[in-house]
Order: C-alpha cells, then sequence, then structure tokens
C-alpha cells in the first residue's frame, strides 16, 4: 500500500517537472490574442472619431502572469518539493522596457529591484544584484538590439549591464563622469545614452564604454532643469525630457539640438510634470506627465494630437505615471506607478484594424 502510493506521488512529480521543461522549450514569443483583455475595450479618442490608441491589458502583479498548478497538484508539490515560490507585487514602478514578445523589465527604486515579467512563458523573476553590487535605486532600464539589458541605479551612481537572463555582464566604465544616472536608451550602435539628473547632462557612450559626446544644454538659453527620461528614434534622433523646465528637447544622432517643445500649464499641450518620453514608428512623441495623470502624444513640430487617461483608479486611467516605452509593435507600456500595476496600449495605424 505504501509503495503504491510512494509510486503514484514520484509519477506525478515527473508529470511536474516534465511539463516544466516542455514549457521551457516552447516558443518564448506571445501569441497575438494574448495580449488583449477582451474585457477591457477601451480606444482614444472616443467613437465617432477613429481610434488611434486601445487599452490591450493591466498587469497589476504577478497573479496576472504567472500560471498556478492548482488544488491537490499544488499541495503536493509544495509538499514534495519542500517550498512555495514567493513572489512580490509592484510598489513604485518606474523606467520600463519590452522587447515585443512578452518579455518586460521594470525598474522599482522604492524596493531596489527590477521586476521581470515573461508573458510568454508565464513567469516572474527579479534582479537584486548586479555583479558584487546589490541594487539600491534601480530607476532606468533599456535593452540593445541583442537583448542585452542595461539598469541604471541612481544611488550606486553605475550602469550595469546584464544578459536577458539576468546574469551580469559589467559595469559601465564612466570613469567618474555621471554621477546620477537616470534615464537610459540605447541607440541601433549600441551607444549608451544616459541621463545625469545630478550633472543635468546627457552622456553618450560607444558599445565599449568610451565617452563620445555630452549633451550639455547650451543650445537653447534656459538650459536643463532637471532631465530625466530619455528615448531614441528609429533614426536615433535623441529625447529628453526637461522636466523643471516643462519641455520636451529634441537632438539628431550627433548630439546636435534640433528644437523644443512644452511648457508649464495644466491644459492638453502642456506640461505640469512631464516624465518618461517614447517614440512610435510614425516618430510620433508620447509624453508621460505625472501631475495631469495622462499621456500625452505630439508630432515631430510639437504639435498635440492626442492624449490618453486621466487620474484614477479604472483600467485606462493613471495616478502620477512615470515611465513609458513603445516596443517595436508599436504596443504601448506605461508605469502606474501610484497604481502600483502597469498598463499596455496599442496605437493603431492606418494599416492596423480597430
Amino acid at each position: 500500500m505504501l509503495r503504491s502510493v510512494v509510486f503514484r506521488l514520484i509519477l506525478v512529480l515527473l508529470l511536474i517537472i516534465l511539463s516544466g521543461y516542455l514549457a521551457g522549450c516552447t516558443s518564448s514569443k506571445l501569441d497575438e490574442a494574448a495580449w488583449m483583455d477582451k474585457r477591457l475595450g477601451l480606444v482614444w479618442p472616443q467613437p465617432p472619431v477613429k481610434a488611434r490608441i486601445k487599452l490591450l491589458r493591466v498587469i497589476y502583479g504577478p497573479q496576472d502572469v504567472v500560471a498556478k498548478p492548482s488544488g491537490a497538484i499544488s499541495k503536493l508539490f509544495d509538499f514534495i518539493v519542500g517550498q512555495r515560490q514567493d513572489y512580490f507585487e509592484f510598489y513604485t514602478p518606474q523606467c520600463i522596457v519590452a522587447d515585443g514578445n512578452g518579455l518586460i523589465f521594470i525598474a522599482d527604486p522604492s524596493v531596489g529591484v527590477v521586476h521581470v515579467y515573461n508573458l510568454a512563458t508565464n513567469e516572474v523573476n527579479y534582479i537584486f544584484q548586479a555583479g558584487e553590487k546589490k541594487l539600491v535605486r534601480p530607476v532606468g532600464v533599456a535593452l540593445d538590439k541583442e537583448g542585452n539589458l542595461y539598469i541604471t541605479d541612481i544611488e550606486l551612481g553605475s550602469i550595469f549591464k546584464l544578459r536577458r537572463d539576468g546574469s551580469f555582464v559589467r559595469e559601465i566604465e564612466t570613469n567618474g563622469k555621471v554621477a546620477s544616472p537616470a534615464g537610459i536608451a540605447i541607440s541601433s550602435k549600441n551607444e549608451i545614452v544616459v541621463v545625469d539628473m545630478q550633472i543635468q547632462k546627457v552622456f553618450i557612450f560607444d558599445k565599449d564604454d568610451k565617452l563620445l559626446r555630452v549633451i550639455s544644454g547650451d543650445d537653447f538659453p534656459e538650459g536643463f532643469k532637471k532631465p530625466i527620461y530619455v528615448s531614441v528614434d528609429k533614426f536615433d534622433n535623441i529625447y529628453v525630457t526637461d522636466t523643471m523646465n516643462f519641455m520636451v528637447r529634441m537632438f539628431d544622432a550627433t548630439g546636435k539640438y534640433l528644437r523644443s517643445f512644452g511648457q508649464i500649464g495644466d491644459s492638453p499641450g502642456s506640461f505640469a510634470r512631464p516624465k518618461g518620453v517614447a517614440v512610435d514608428s510614425d516618430r510620433n512623441i508620447y509624453v508621460m506627465d505625472s501631475i495631469l495623470a495622462n499621456f500625452q502624444i505630439f508630432d515631430q513640430s510639437g504639435q498635440l494630437l492626442l492624449y490618453v487617461g486621466q487620474e484614477g483608479l479604472l483600467p485606462g486611467e493613471l495616478m502620477l505615471p512615470s515611465g513609458i516605452f513603445i516596443d517595436k509593435n508599436d504596443r504601448i507600456y506605461v508605469s502606474d506607478t501610484f497604481n502600483h500595476r502597469i498598463q499596455i496600449y496599442q496605437y493603431l495605424k492606418e494599416d492596423k484594424v480597430q
């Protein structure tokens, strides 16, 4: 009798292990239909005007992603293995980046961690460490075209390069030039563009950590005042949110100043506290505003096209949001910071069906 029970326990354990192995061998690309929560259906602007932005899904934490064994099997697994996997929620999610296939990295400086959400494999992991250094206040994340992850830690004054699985590659050597790295973006040439909030400059390093250029803000009369987030477009033009000047600054790939747009205010087209910035495939510019609780979309001349969101707790509403990122498929990832969640939208191009 006892032998039969033991055999059944071993068989169930093997089946569980095998199912996990097979899941790990499947494609890591998320099926298109899996991106959308059909219960939502929110679009901007409202009908009868043609929709340009659609809310796909809201992720509150691991419970929305992790595939959990149920009932007796779950309890049996806990009994045999002797441990239970612990997850924790978003606390203050800020900068966000994604590979477009379901892998999302979210910096959470209040708890010193980068959340790693894989929607394709239904897994959630965490990055606490970079080499021998424990993360303290990670605020920026970016991916290069090989899929390597870059993390800025504003407290440590460090920029780290890791592989997409979280294994450590190196700390970027800045030779003491960078003090408080915040927003970070990687160009098509794998050049590292990083904003320093304390020094109030933008530094550009090549893939071998050589300092190429410094954008000092001398080309405009106000100079930088608390620059924080940065993005690059498909032509490697650079966009910086100059937070306390209430503007977005635009530069070409060499760092040459092009133009600025924005002003202080609470009306559409103005900024109260601009944070994250991102650019879609049509080179429309998205600017997150934490105080206005929305993201506004501008054309290249700085003309307002649309704004999305308002303060609140419901899906599509925001509470002191910060980071924004747009992937290769024009999906828009938003760190809804004080709602302790992330939201994913879709930019509906002319050739996309609503």
